[in-house]
This record gives C-alpha cells, sequence and structure tokens, in this order.
C-alpha cells in the first residue's frame, strides 16, 4: 500500500485572507490550488497535466498537507490511468472556476482511494461567485478563460463599482500562478530576445519556424498576421511547429549566425537541421513551408492515403448491453435460489439487493440514485462464496445493467477485484450457458467506463485482468451456442475499439502506439479462426469489423497485417456474404473485406519501403 497525500497551496499567497472580508463580505481564507503526492511524485494541472518532486512546484511550500488514505493500486496502473485522462486535462481545457487543478485532484483521489478532496476547495468557485464582488470580477475571469458554467447567482440588486486596482492585482496574479509552470512550447509564438535563446528552443523543440523581423520593415508587419494565425491553426491540438519572432535590431546575434540581411527572413528547422529558408512577405510559401515541415515530422499513416468509407463508418463505441430485461423476474430468480441453497439475507443485505434494483431502475428513466457501492460490493463478496456457480447468473444478470450507473463505474476503476473473480471463474471452468452469457455481458458493459477497460481489462500491466478476459474470450469464440458466440463477438470489437481509439490519440499526439503486439496476434487469430467456423452473419459482421479496426493505423512494425495475409481471411469472408440477412447486407461484408485487403496489401507495401 502507498501513501496518498493532498498539498494545498493559497494561489493568493494570503491576499484572499487579507482582503475577502472588505471585498466580498465574508471571510475566504485562500484561492485555492492543490496536488497530489503518490509514488514519490507530485501531480498536479495547469499547463496539462504536470509533476515533479513533492514541494518543488513553482507554488511554494504547501499551507496544509491531508491524508487522503492509501492506494492498493500500483504505479504503473496509476501512469496508465493519468495517460487515459490527459486528453481531458490540457492546458486549453483549463478553467479558473469550472476545470481546474482541484477538479484533477479530486479525480486522481477518487481513482487511487475512493476519497473526495475537501468541500471547502472544490465549491470555493460557487462561495466566490454567489458574492457581489465574484459577479463585479466574473467578466475578467470569463474573458481570461472562457464562459463559465457555474449558474449566475441571485442576489440583491446594488450597486457595483469597478474592481480596484488591488484586486485586479490579485486576480491576474491568482491566473498566474494557476498557470504557473507552462511549458516552453505552451505559447506556439515566442519573443527571442539572443541567439543563445535561439538555439536552445532549435534544440529542445521538433519544429521552429523563425521569423526575423525589424521594427522599421513594413512588408513585416504585413506578413505577422498570417504568420501568427497560420501557427496558432497549425498548433490547435498540440505544439508541431513553435514560433520564433526575432528583430535583427534586438538579437543582431542571432541574424548573423544566420546571415540574415534581409526582412522578412524566415528559416525553418527540423529536429535541430535547416529544413528551409526565404525572404519577403509571400504567404503561399509561409503556408507551404509550414504544412512541409508537419508532413516531414508527423508523415501521414499509410492507411489515410486509402478510400476506407466502410471501415471509417464503423462505430468508435464498444458494444453495451443495455436492456436490464425483466428485473422484477430477475430478482425473484435470485431469490428462489437463496432460499434453494439455505442463504438467509439480514435486513440491511436485503435493502442493499432491493436498492440495486432501484438503482438500474433509475438509469433507465435517467435519475440519480443513491446506491451504496460498497455495500453492494460487499453483498456480492457474501453471495459469490455461497451460491454456486450456476445460479450466480441472476446476479450477475442485475450487475451488468449496474455496471452502466456511472457511480458504480467509477468505484470499481478503483478496485474491480470482484469483476475481475468473475471472469476468472468464467475463463477456468465449465459453467453453464446462462453464467458464461452474463459473465460476458459483464465484461462488455465494464467498457461503458474507457478507464476501467483501458485499465483493468485491456492493459499490459502485471496488475491488469487482460489475460483472464482473453481467455474468456478465445473460449466463448469456440462455444456451440450462438447467443455466447455473438457475445464474445461484442467484447472481441469492444477490445479493437480501445486498440483503435489509442492508435487515433497517438496519432494525433506524435507519440507511438504501446507495444501490444503479442495479445493483438492472440486475439486476432482467435477472430480469424472463429471466422472460418462462424455461421451467423450478424457474428461475421462483428468479427470482420472487429479485424478491421485491429489493422487500421496499425504501427509498421506490426505482424497483424503479415498475419491476416497469411491466413488468407479474403477466402473466409468471401464464403460467409451469402449468410448476410436483415441489417447486416451482403454489401456490407464485401466492402469491409475489399478494404481489409487494401488495409493490408498498404501495411505490406510500407514495410517493404
Amino acid at each position: 500500500m502507498t501513501s496518498v497525500k493532498l498539498y494545498v497551496y493559497d494561489l493568493s499567497q494570503g491576499m484572499a485572507k487579507q482582503m475577502s472580508m472588505g471585498l466580498t463580505g465574508r471571510q475566504i481564507d485562500g484561492i485555492w490550488h492543490t496536488s497530489v503526492v503518490v509514488f514519490g511524485q507530485e501531480y498536479y494541472y495547469g499547463q496539462g497535466i504536470m509533476n515533479s518532486l513533492p514541494g518543488t512546484t513553482p507554488h511554494g511550500r504547501p499551507i496544509q498537507v491531508i491524508d487522503m488514505g492509501e492506494t492498493h493500486l500500483t504505479e504503473e496502473i496509476f501512469i496508465e490511468y493519468l495517460n487515459s485522462i490527459s486528453s481531458e486535462f490540457t492546458a486549453a481545457k483549463y478553467h479558473l472556476l469550472d476545470f481546474n487543478c482541484n477538479t484533477f485532484t479530486n479525480d486522481i483521489c477518487q481513482f487511487l482511494t475512493g476519497a473526495n478532496i475537501p468541500a471547502h476547495i472544490t465549491d470555493l468557485p460557487a462561495d466566490f461567485l454567489n458574492t457581489p464582488f465574484g459577479q463585479s470580477l466574473r467578466p475578467m475571469i470569463e474573458n481570461m478563460f472562457g464562459p463559465s458554467t457555474h449558474a449566475t447567482p441571485n442576489l440583491p440588486m446594488q450597486p457595483q463599482s469597478a474592481p480596484s486596482q488591488s484586486s485586479i492585482s490579485m486576480l491576474n496574479n491568482v491566473s498566474s500562478a494557476a498557470l504557473s509552470a507552462s511549458p516552453a512550447t505552451a505559447n506556439p509564438i515566442q519573443t527571442i530576445q539572443n541567439g543563445a535563446s535561439l538555439e536552445s528552443l532549435i534544440k529542445s523543440q521538433r519544429g521552429v519556424l523563425a521569423f526575423f523581423t525589424s521594427a522599421t520593415c513594413p512588408p513585416c508587419k504585413m506578413i505577422e498576421p498570417d504568420f501568427v494565425r497560420k501557427l496558432e491553426t497549425i498548433n490547435q491540438d498540440r505544439i508541431k511547429v513553435v514560433g520564433a519572432k526575432i528583430d535583427t535590431q534586438v538579437a543582431f546575434d542571432a541574424a548573423q549566425r544566420y546571415e540574415v540581411r534581409a526582412t522578412p527572413t524566415f528559416i525553418a528547422f527540423v529536429d535541430g537541421k535547416k529544413f528551409a529558408q526565404f525572404s519577403g512577405a509571400n504567404f503561399a510559401e509561409l503556408n507551404s513551408t509550414v504544412d512541409l515541415m508537419v508532413f516531414t515530422m508527423y508523415p501521414p499513416h499509410c492507411h489515410r492515403k486509402l478510400n476506407l468509407r466502410a471501415v471509417l463508418k464503423i462505430t468508435g463505441d464498444p458494444i453495451l448491453f443495455t436492456n436490464a430485461g425483466n428485473l422484477d423476474n430477475i430478482l425473484k430468480k435470485l431469490l428462489s435460489f437463496l432460499e434453494e441453497d439455505n442463504i438467509t439475507l439480514s435486513e440491511t443485505e436485503m435493502r442493499t439487493l432491493k436498492n440495486a434494483k432501484i438503482a438500474v431502475d433509475n438509469r433507465l428513466q435517467n435519475e440519480v440514485s443513491e446506491l451504496d457501492v460498497k455495500a453492494w460490493d460487499d453483498l456480492l463478496i457474501t453471495l459469490t462464496s455461497k451460491l454456486p456457480i450456476d445460479h450466480q447468473f441472476p446476479l450477475l444478470d442485475i450487475f451488468r445493467s449496474l455496471l452502466l450507473v456511472r457511480e458504480v463505474g467509477n468505484y470499481y476503476t478503483h478496485d474491480c477485484k470482484n469483476i475481475a473473480k468473475f471472469i476468472d471463474t468464467a475463463a477456468s471452468q465449465d459453467v453453464k450457458k446462462p453464467t458464461l452469457l452474463m459473465t460476458l455481458r459483464l465484461i462488455c458493459n465494464a467498457f461503458a467506463h474507457p478507464v476501467l477497460a483501458r485499465t483493468h481489462f485491456s492493459s499490459s500491466l502485471p496488475d491488469s485482468h487482460r489475460t483472464a478476459a482473453t481467455n474468456l474470450l478465445i473460449k466463448a469464440l469456440l462455444s456451440e451456442d450462438a447467443t455466447v458466440r455473438q457475445t464474445a463477438s461484442s467484447l472481441a470489437f469492444n477490445f479493437s475499439c480501445v486498440t483503435a481509439k489509442d492508435r487515433l490519440d497517438c496519432e494525433a499526439s506524435g507519440e507511438s502506439p504501446r507495444d501490444d503486439e503479442d495479445w493483438e496476434v492472440e486475439v486476432v487469430s482467435a477472430v480469424v479462426s472463429a471466422l472460418e467456423k462462424e455461421s451467423e452473419g450478424e457474428i461475421v459482421y462483428r468479427l470482420v469489423s472487429t479485424l478491421s479496426k485491429f489493422l487500421f493505423l496499425a504501427p509498421s512494425t506490426s505482424p497483424v497485417p503479415s498475419l491476416v495475409s497469411i491466413l488468407d481471411i479474403q477466402a473466409a469472408i468471401k464464403d460467409k456474404q451469402s449468410l448476410a440477412t436483415g441489417t447486416i447486407d451482403k454489401n456490407k461484408i464485401t466492402s469491409l473485406a475489399r478494404e481489409i485487403d487494401e488495409l493490408v496489401q498498404a501495411s505490406l507495401q510500407n514495410m517493404d519501403n
């Protein structure tokens, strides 16, 4: 077990405590910034998710350290979780009132320990806005960070004076501190004061476009707005090309180093080396140079050159089993098994079971329920230890519907060992169809929560349960029962959705996809084997869709395209086209088969090159 600490800082550096009573009419002791210390690092949110050695962040020394408990999770699982939420906690999404450092630490603490950070910290924005002074500063805050989703409180009408210079100064200081420690690349355009700064930037960034200008150059003033616009556009998702604005009369050593004798002059650098140079206010050349830089640094995947209408039309959402069925009958069946097996529930346990049914009912009606998830999890432990395996399917049926409730999914993201027990049992033992089917639906519904699915069921980390889930998948794909095979094909598709999303995210960030080649080969082999034997059109379509997702954007080193080519999947799919019925028509399977062949051929050709 590892301790989890919450570090609390005052972004106002004491100004809020001194000024709040006079300005707001209530005491506000600080403008709180928090970070989480775990596994020897301090994690916080400003310009994205950041970390430092504890106590070494730009925020100084914490004014309070709160013990949030202990976590049973490993550092590897935690890092995997951070990677999975990094696309949400970006610099662009930061908002002082709505989505800030405390939002991040609260999510982290819930994941690690199941506990929330203190309410007085998370409630501060609403408390602040619920004052006339807060309302007077709101336009300034929204001008800095964008509109706030906090509802405007109904305050009594009273004259409001303009914010004082001291309060404006405090707001600026707080905003600056909130976004402190921003990396140099946070701003896509930087002003360079000397040659050493330019050299440092060129060495530290993959792409740099140096704009040599001067205050007395009319063409420079004409092209500068285009320069700014182009870099803002190209860097919308992430920093790809950093702009360096160099006044030759200030950073004369930089101009001398690159023999710049006229302005405007643009010099492009890629991976530390000079890439291109041109002079003059030529937007067409500026535009093409930046595009060519990005293409060179981040060449598009060979699959992006293909016309893949059928593949790209396939949803990226997992297949979930949202129909709860007749809950009254399911509950009656479970109670009859309890009676048959001489199992008596306490009054508290019976109330928890009924509350679980209510929670599912409320989800179906888009209403919020207050189920004690810990009590439900304890009940699971009790019942699975007493009920015979083949009598557990009504319990699993309730559980798989309950897992679609957001709060339940969040709980099992923190600790999913009881879900894993069901999977281990179904994968390793000879269970009857109802129990096997409900276990498959349970794990499929786990994919409603991306972090839960990614961290615990599709990760290669040692503490992941992916091996058991994969064993269950392979076993179920070979079942003689069509309903089991169809559910197994849904699980295979869900696995491919996680892989596909990971590749899309890596494509957007310029990172390399995680190395899961052995696992992908194992799953694809099982899918191909199942496809060769399959006689149901719906299942064929899901399996073919799964293959297309495992192939699309596969890394150049992936063995999956070669495997699919060797196994001659085209022949297998062609034999199955006659099975298409209903909504899965022959054209869908035919189109996917053709595009799978294009994916394979493009990958193989790319490997040869």
